[in-house]
Formats: C-alpha cells, structure tokens, sequence
C-alpha cells in the first residue's frame, strides 16, 4: 500500500480515498432554481420562518418575534389571502382582524376588540410543537356590538371542514 496523498478522506469505515477521483460533480445538476409560483414561495417561506422560530426558541428559550408573519403567510395560504393587500374577498375593503396564539402561551382564549372595523376574524395558532393551524369566522357571526370586547376559545372557533 502506498503514501497516503495529502488530499485524501478518512471515512467513517476506515478506508482512505482520494477526494478528487470520488467526488466528480452529477452529470445532471438537480434543479435548484427557485419557484416562480408564488403559492410555492409562500410555502417555502412559512417553513423557513418556523424552521427559525423554532430553533432560536430551542436554542435560547425565548421567542423570536416573528409569529406576526408566520401568521400573515399562514393566512395568505389559508385563507386564499393577499399579501399586499389587506382585504377580505367580496368585501367593501374592510381588512380582516389577524390574531396570534404563540407557542408555548398560558392560553388558547383570544381577545376580539369589536370597535374596530374588520370584514372577518382570523385567529392562527402556533402548536408548542411549531405546527400551524387557522381558523376564521366571518365578522357577521359575532356580536352586533360596536364597542367593547368578546372573549372566544380556540375550540368554540368554527373549523374548516
């Protein structure tokens, strides 16, 4: 057996190889071009930002404050929602009211302040385990109320199905 080169690997398994003779790049570089369809984009962006979120939350034991976005790229998805624009479908204009459940929070009750103005309630929460779920309610089924504030649990939400 002969010198081993200055270039070469030590596997895990013992053996030695030269790098430069194993390592010839794919003959068909797999596509790593971004996605033009902004659905795919949205989705790449969510997962990013709770791949982030989560792993400073492991890493240091606070929150990064990103839930906001998460939420708003959760609703887009969702909800069919655009990101520029702050309206509901088939509505005068009105914005929909965005609210968070963070992980790891004391609570799954929500606070809807019913003196502002909104087309519908979207209400996205955050698992302790980084997943996300949304549900929204249509403004119409709330209270008639124009002041004041109403409580509502995740669980009385109306789901999706």
């Amino acid at each position: 057996m002969g010198s081993i080169p200055a270039d070469a690997i030590h596997w895990d398994s013992g053996d030695w190889i030269e790098w430069h003779r194993t390592a010839a790049p794919p003959e068909n570089p797999p596509c790593s071009a971004p996605s033009e369809d902004p659905q795919a984009r949205l989705h790449t962006l969510r997962t990013r930002l709770l791949q982030c979120a989560r792993a400073y939350f492991e890493m240091s034991g606070q929150h990064l404050p990103v839930y906001d976005s998460i939420a708003k790229v959760h609703a887009a998805l969702a909800f069919d929602l655009p990101l520029d624009q702050n309206t509901c479908a088939n509505t005068d204009g009105t914005p929909p009211q965005l609210i968070v459940i963070a992980p790891h929070g004391p609570t799954d009750v929500v606070s809807v302040d019913l003196s502002k103005a909104f087309c519908c309630l979207i209400v996205v929460r955050i698992r302790d385990n980084f997943k996300v779920e949304g549900r929204m309610m249509p403004r119409a089924t709330l209270p008639d109320r124009t002041e004041g504030q109403i409580d509502l649990h995740w669980r009385d939400l109306p789901t999706s199905d």
